[in-house]
Parts: C-alpha cells; sequence; structure tokens
C-alpha cells in the first residue's frame, strides 16, 4: 500500500481544519501555513507532495505558488479559490499551479483532488478548460503551435525541473524529454534550452483554431 501524500495547507485556520477534518488519514499533513512568505519556507522545509493554497491568503498568491514550485520542485500545487476566473486561472497555471478549485469544498471534492493529484492529474474545472488550453498552445508570435505535450515540457522546464525530473512526472523517458525540448528550439526560435528557460512568456490564441469541446 502507497504512503499518503504528504500535504501541506496555506489557507485561513478554519479553512485548514476543516481540510484536515474532511481528509483524514488520506494524508500526511506535513505542515499548516497563513500566509504567502510562511507557506514557501514550509515548502522549502517539508518537501510536500501536495500544496493546497487559499486564492486569498495573506500576502501574494501568485508569488506564493512560483516560490512554492522553485522551493519544492516536485510539489502538485492546487489553488482553493473563490470564483471561477479564468484570467486568475491562467496567471496562477503560469506561476506553476497544476490546480484550480473555485466554489465552496465538501470532503468528497477534496478527496477527489488528492486522487487526481496522486494519478499525475490536472485538477481543472471543466468549464475553464478551453480557456486554459487556448493560453497553453499558444506562444508568442510563434507560426506554429505547440503540441500539449510539449507545453507540458516547456511549463515544467520554465519551473526548474531537470530532463530527469520531467522525464519522471511525465512518465515519459530522459530521451523522449530532451527529443521535445529540442523541436521546442526550433518552433520557438532561440538557441538551446536556456534560452527556453530565459524568455517572456506571451500567450494568445493560436491562429486556425477553432471551437473546441471538453468532455463532461
Amino acid at each position: 500500500m502507497s504512503s499518503p501524500l504528504r500535504l501541506l495547507i496555506a489557507d485561513y485556520q478554519p479553512t485548514r481544519l476543516g481540510i484536515r477534518m474532511a481528509l483524514g488519514d488520506l494524508v500526511d499533513v506535513c505542515d499548516e501555513a497563513s500566509n504567502a512568505e510562511q507557506v514557501i519556507r514550509a515548502a522549502m522545509r517539508h518537501q510536500p507532495d501536495l500544496c493546497l493554497i487559499g486564492r486569498e491568503i495573506p500576502g501574494d498568491c501568485v508569488a506564493a505558488v512560483r516560490g512554492v514550485c522553485r522551493a519544492a520542485p516536485n510539489a502538485a500545487v492546487v489553488i482553493l479559490a473563490s470564483s471561477d476566473s479564468p484570467d486568475d486561472l491562467i496567471d496562477l497555471v503560469r506561476a506553476g499551479a497544476v490546480g484550480y478549485v473555485p466554489g465552496p469544498l465538501d470532503g468528497e471534492r477534496l478527496r477527489r483532488i488528492v486522487s487526481a493529484v496522486a494519478s499525475n492529474e490536472a485538477v481543472v474545472p471543466r468549464s475553464m478548460i478551453l480557456e486554459l488550453l487556448i493560453e497553453l498552445r499558444g506562444f508568442g508570435s510563434s507560426a506554429e503551435m505547440l503540441s500539449m505535450r510539449e507545453a507540458q515540457v516547456l511549463g515544467l522546464l520554465r519551473r526548474g525541473h531537470t530532463t530527469s525530473a520531467i522525464a519522471d512526472r511525465l512518465s515519459i523517458t530522459p530521451v523522449t524529454v530532451r527529443r521535445h525540448i529540442s523541436e521546442l528550439v526550433q518552433k520557438l526560435g532561440v538557441a538551446d534550452r536556456s534560452a527556453l528557460m530565459e524568455m517572456p512568456v506571451a500567450f494568445g490564441r493560436p491562429a486556425g483554431m477553432g471551437n473546441t469541446h471538453a468532455r463532461s
């Protein structure tokens, strides 16, 4: 039997207590935080598998996500939000979040989040997938669209993951990761891997993209 995910919770105290009670033995809560600075320090200290961050915690939530991803590169960061703003979702995904959960939470929904993260899945409402795909598949003014796998590799690369870590996260081989990186260098017209990590991101709607439907 696999070990429970190590969970770091960053939110207001009543919410943290509710999460603990709802998840019980399904997770191992390694620490709690009440603001953006605390969650970054806690992530560095504990290296959690999953970090649940309340969108309204004191401090800069986007910076907190970015900081957690740098401090604990293998942690999956999921945002607990009160709204379903696509712009908010995109900003937080750009910062490194793999999940965005708007609206009220209950125990069943929290358990589904943990199950999804344990299976290396993203956690995004179906109603927001189209906006996210449009943003992730258009990269600057490049004439070619990135494949979804290329977008995943690029996102992990820009968050500081090594080739081996990207391969483990996506369940592919390091050789395949290197091939994707080579293709990204060519598609985006940069010199090398380091340039990919440094180039500014300008997301936009890719040309020729028609209606897209998500399964419900």
